[in-house]
């Protein structure tokens, strides 16, 4: 805490960042009182781990001095036990794995590369069972399958052999999965966002592309090449990661995590008022 007033220009970009965030918590029941709640314990977190001084410990009063949150409830908030919150951070769904493992592994693989039909169980060769074995015997293969086909994650040939639906785990209809790929995901964008704005070296690979004055059949263009696109991208980095993670194995530096994420999004945005002698033509930018 510098005693200066924050930026004016950073101020106005929070308060666009809380915009859809604010609805979200708007139509999911989340009232201001809530968040008020979780946004001092927050702070407090925050202060905590990350602004102590150099070999001394961090106090309430400093707590206070940082965040402006009262001394008596950064006293409450410190002796609490830890929040049930934190289940949130918990590691992502076996079926992720699996199908991770699915996608990545040579051994489950055909000669393009591509995820290979599998029999349910097949001895020691590659199948479902095998599969699912390799990542955890605590789970039987058959009840993660049928769940797997329910959520039309993989299908069922004719002729018994499994196929992987989807190019990627992407979860659908479970709000436990949903939310915390929403936590997981907007966390780290806004985590390499911050570490950008605070000049940060070396600054993490941050870019997007805007423009307006789109038909929806254009929008649908757009969405259906960066679909095509970004997918092959993250299934690339995907299995190179898995490879890289079998060669770190074991090794006392291997304790760094690394995260790739796209997104899109489009609206269909209110007609304002042309400018005098506007030029026609979409607005392009990238950052």
């Amino acid at each position: 805490m510098t005693g200066a007033a924050p930026p004016p220009a950073l101020l106005t970009a929070v308060r666009r960042l809380l915009v859809p965030l604010v609805r979200t918590l708007i139509g999911f029941g989340i009232s201001w009182p809530m968040l008020a709640n979780l946004l001092k314990s927050v702070y407090v977190e925050v202060a905590e781990r990350g602004f102590a001084l150099p070999g001394k410990p961090m106090t309430d009063s400093r707590i206070t001095l940082l965040t402006g949150v009262h001394r008596k409830d950064v006293s409450q908030i410190r002796s609490a036990p830890p929040a049930a919150e934190a289940a949130a951070a918990a590691a992502p769904s076996l079926g992720a794995q699996v199908l991770s493992r699915w996608l990545t592994d040579a051994a489950f693989r055909d000669a393009d590369g591509h995820p290979r039909p599998l029999p349910r169980s097949s001895g020691n060769e590659p199948s479902f069972e095998t599969l699912v074995t390799g990542i955890s015997k605590d789970i039987r293969p058959r009840a993660l399958l049928d769940e797997l086909l329910h959520a039309g994650l993989v299908t069922e040939r004719a002729d018994g052999l499994l196929d992987l639906a989807e190019a990627a785990h992407v979860p659908r209809g479970d709000l436990d999965k949903l939310a915390y790929y929403y936590g997981r995901n907007l966390a780290d964008h806004l985590a390499a966002s911050g570490h950008n704005l605070a000049g940060g070296t070396p600054p993490f690979l941050e870019r997007a592309l805007a423009y307006d004055r789109l038909s929806p059949g254009s929008i649908a263009t757009l969405r259906q090449e960066a679909d095509r696109l970004g997918m092959a991208m993250l299934v690339e980095l995907n299995r190179m990661a898995a490879d890289l993670a079998d060669g770190d194995a074991g090794r006392d530096d291997a304790s760094h995590r690394f995260t790739a994420g796209l997104y899109l999004y489009d609206e269909d945005e209110a007609p304002a008022p042309a400018p005098q002698n506007a030029e026609p033509g979409g607005g392009a930018g990238a950052s």
